[in-house]
Order: structure tokens, then sequence, then C-alpha cells
């Protein structure tokens, strides 16, 4: 068992040891250095092309994965159990952070940083307990204590920068969040109304009421998340989680869309329907390399107002040769398109149960044609243990690399995000991100086969493929 126990260890370290050797010839390729992580993100900096190599993309993926396997594996359990309790208290800092616009002013104080009690004026907050909060997240590698209280900007905590002068922020607390990259809305969200809901999950377990989720039990109402949303009290919440879903853009590579699903072997004049596509950036992507397809963008009036502004900005060319249309629709109501050639949904089945997943695709079967498709862009869950062929492999595209062993399969920690937002989707909509077979049971259950699965490299997304069945 001893042997067992060090062979293990060396084994994790070796990919370790292989991942950075991987990482170094390709900056030395380059002749420059990996960014630093006590200096601000910069998307402009030479240094950071190379992290988007794919050799170095899938080196830091097995880092990430061997570092956080290796110190549990040599970490007191009892010590591992007590820090996982205690996660929270990071998503509550970093909100509180965020809140009171910390990275803005310390982007204006520089690289020396800011003692908390400057720190703190601005917002008229606790200068103690800001420092406590910097400090918990410096700890984490989220900001960077310089000397005793004197706190800086580092390459994590700069990411959040919502691009303004902190003293506009402050000015006008209702637009901090309009015209920025949407990253900060979107942690903010994460770090707000999502925690709440999560931490309810053992209580809705526990004692179930009939139509109540991890959300409804937080704040003490009925009804959805979207109703919450829209009502007039919330205008302010509404818009943060708008521009906070525009912010997952952050986390993708901008030209996954192309890396999937072959939207040039669409004939010329073929109809792409974005259903509940917001303003349609993704489908104003795809148009871009691809004007001879059709586009019709559809969602709630007041998005596809700003989908037509968004349009007219971005591919006027499109708009005014009439290549794009606008509709008000509900998925949850019969699809009016009867002539697509592709119905895509981009983050749509997640949001909703499996009743409901089955009534949104039966709409489309019954408005699709022999030859149309459909294309799911969602995440596909992979089990974390190394298990026989499912069958599900027969699916071309489907398969997919697994980690190199001891590493979990689904290389854990680097890749856990995606199951932080599969319980996130469950104590807010009821809803899941969906495994290879959950997505063939709803597909079929709503008159579609699943026929392809693309895996866009650079991306955790997928683009899951269906014919109308038979």
């Amino acid at each position: 068992m001893r042997s067992t126990g060090i062979s293990t260890l060396r084994r994790l370290a070796n990919i370790i040891n292989g991942a950075i050797n991987e990482i170094e010839a390709v900056y030395a390729a380059a002749d420059i250095s990996l960014p630093s992580l006590d200096a601000p993100f910069n998307p402009a900096d030479p240094a950071e092309a190379p992290l988007q190599n794919p050799s170095v993309e899938a080196a830091t993926l097995n880092i990430m994965a061997a570092a956080a396997q290796l110190s549990a594996t040599v970490a007191s359990p009892a010590v591992s159990a007590l820090n996982a309790s205690q996660a929270y208290h990071i998503s509550a800092c970093l909100r509180a952070a965020s809140e009171v616009n910390v990275v803005e002013v310390l982007r204006e104080a520089g690289p020396a940083g800011l003692h908390a009690k400057e720190i703190a004026a601005p917002s008229k907050t606790d200068p103690l307990l800001l420092a406590r909060i910097l400090r918990l997240l410096a700890t984490h590698n989220i900001f960077r204590e310089v000397t005793p209280n004197v706190f800086a900007n580092n390459r994590i905590s700069s990411v959040l920068d919502k691009g303004k002068p902190s003293k506009a922020l402050f000015e006008n607390r209702d637009e901090r969040l309009t015209g920025t990259s949407g990253f900060a809305a979107l942690v903010e969200a994460i770090t707000d109304f999502n925690m709440k809901s999560v931490v309810m999950l053992a209580d809705t377990m526990l004692d179930p009421k009939e139509g109540e989720l991890g959300f409804n039990r937080a704040y003490g109402i009925s009804g959805s998340l979207w109703d919450w949303l829209h009502r007039p009290d919330n205008v302010y919440e509404m818009q943060r989680f708008d521009l906070g879903m525009r912010g997952t853009a952050a986390t993708e590579s901008t030209d996954a869309i192309h890396k999937g699903f072959n939207w040039s072997g669409l004939p010329a004049g073929s109809v792409l329907v974005d259903v509940g596509g917001g303003i349609g950036h993704v489908s104003l992507a795809i148009a871009q390399k691809n004007p001879g397809l059709r586009v019709v963008v559809q969602d709630l009036e007041d998005t596809i107002k700003d989908s037509k502004i968004y349009w007219k900005e971005n591919l006027p060319s499109q708009v005014e040769s009439r290549m794009v249309d606008f509709q008000v629709h509900d998925f949850h109501t019969p699809q009016p398109v009867s002539n697509a050639a592709v119905f895509m949904l981009r983050y749509i089945l997640h949001d909703w149960s499996d009743e409901r997943v089955v009534k949104i695709l039966r709409h489309l079967r019954d408005a699709a044609q022999p030859t149309t498709q459909l294309v799911v862009v969602d995440q596909v869950l992979v089990s974390a243990s190394r298990i026989p062929d499912s069958g599900q492999e027969t699916i071309p595209g489907s398969a997919r690399a697994s980690a190199p062993a001891p590493l979990l399969p689904n290389w854990g920690v680097g890749k856990a995000e995606a199951y932080c937002y599969d319980l996130s989707m469950h104590c807010l909509f009821g809803a899941a991100e969906r495994t290879l077979e959950h997505f063939v049971e709803v597909f079929a259950k709503g008159g579609w086969k699943l026929v392809r699965v693309h895996h866009p490299e650079g991306s955790g997304i997928s683009h899951i493929v269906g014919v109308p069945a038979q």
C-alpha cells in the first residue's frame, strides 16, 4: 500500500512536471515570459497569446487537475472537508469586493497598491472589515497584499474590472454595469442569488414542497426566477443578469461556434432560426462568415428591440439585404417558422426541466421539415469515474478524451465549473446540465434523434445535433 501511495504521488508530480515543460517550451519558442500572477491581466499583452495554444491549454488543464488531486491526496481529510465547507466565504467576499468597486479603485492606485482605509473611503465602508475581506481573497490568490493592509490588483482580481472610472461607478450605482464586458455582472449574479439559492439545496431535499426550488426557499416567494427578475423593483437585478449572460463570452473561445457544426455546409439561402437567441450575437457571428444564410432571431419583445439595434450596429449589410429577420416568439408556444434548415438553441435547454425541454423540442419537431437539423449548443457532463463503454460512443463525435490516470477522467477541479452550473440550474430553475445519455433521452421524447456531437476545441460547450425522428 505504501509503495502504491508513493507511486500515485510521483505520477501526479510527473503530470505536473510534464505540463510545465510543455508550457515553458511554448514560451521559450516565442521568446517571452509567462504572465505574472502578481500583475493585472492585460488581454493585449503578447504573453497572453500562447495560453490559447491547444498544447498549453491541455497542459494547464492537467496542472489544475493534478495539483488539486495531489493536495487532496496528502492533506488532512478533516482540513480538506472543513475548507470545502467554508468555500462560500470566498464567494461572499468576491461579491463584496466587486460591489464596492475595489478593483477599479486599485487600478487607479497602480501597482504599489492602496491602504484599506483609502480603498474603503469612496464606498464609506468599514476599512478594517474590507481589509479582512481582501486578505481572505489574497490568501486564495485573488488580489495581492503588498504590505500589511495595503492591497493591489493581481491577474485574477483584475478580470473583474468594469473598465470605468471609480468615481463614475460610485456616482451612479444603477448604471455601474452598463457598457461593461458583463464579466463582473456575471460574477456578482453568481455570488448573489445563485449562491443564496444553492444554500437551500439540503433544505429542499429534506423538506420538499411541490414546485419549490432553492430559489423560492431562499427568497420566500413563489413563482420562477424569471418572474422575480421582471418585477418592477428588480430592474437592476434584471440588467445585471442580462449583462452577466453576455459576460459568459469571457469564458469561451470567441470562434468556438465555428469549430463544431458545419455552418458553411448549409446551402445558400438556408434558414437558420436562432431560438431564444437573445440579441443574436452568436447567429450574427455565424452570418459574418456565412453571409448566404438567412437568419431568424427569436426572443421576447424587449430583447428583440435590442437585437435589431445590435445587428444594425454590427452587421448592417445583413439587415439592409433582409437576410436577417427578427421575431417576437416564446419557445414554449408553437414554432412559426416551418422552412428552417437549422433550429439552434444555445444555452436554452439547461434552463428548463425535462418536461419543459420535451415540450420545447416537440414544438420544433412539429414545425420541422424532414431535412431540418436541430443544433443544441450546451454543456455535456461526463462521469467522474472511469466506466466501460456506454454504447453512446456509437454516436459520431461523442467520444472525448479522458484525463490520464491517476487523474479523475473528467479532469476534476480543472472542469468543475460545469458541475457547479448543474446544481445552480437545479436550484434556480429545477433544470440541469445533462450527460449525453440524458440528451439522447429528452431528444427522443421531443421527437428528435441525436445523430452527432461536436466538441469544439477551446470551448467547454458542445454542439449536439439531432434530426427529426421517424
